[in-house]
C-alpha cells in the first residue's frame, strides 16, 4: 500500500485496554499524499469510531495520528505537565 508505514500503541487504564494511538506515515514520493493517506486511514479504521488529527496547517500530508478510545481515557487536570 504505497509506502504507507505505521506505529501502534495501546492505551491502558489500570491494565484494562481502553483504546489505542497509531501514527500513520506516507506517500512521501507521491504527488498526491493527502489522498494516499485518506485512503489508508479509510482501510485501517474501517467503520470502527474513532479521532483522527491532521497538522493544523496542513504542510504535513504524509502523517496522521489516529486515536481510538478517547472518551475512555482517565483524564486529570492540566496544572504544569509538560511534554
Amino acid at each position: 500500500m504505497n509506502d504507507i508505514q505505521i506505529f501502534e500503541q495501546e492505551i491502558k487504564n489500570s491494565d484494562k485496554k481502553v483504546g489505542k494511538i497509531a501514527i500513520l506515515r506516507g506517500g512521501l514520493n507521491s504527488d498526491n499524499p493527502t489522498q494516499i493517506m485518506n485512503k489508508a486511514v479509510s482501510d485501517y479504521v474501517g467503520r470502527k469510531g474513532h479521532n483522527q488529527f491532521v497538522e493544523i496547517h496542513l504542510d504535513n500530508p504524509w502523517v496522521r495520528v489516529v486515536l481510538d478510545g478517547i472518551n475512555e481515557l482517565d483524564y486529570k487536570d492540566f496544572v504544569d505537565q509538560r511534554l
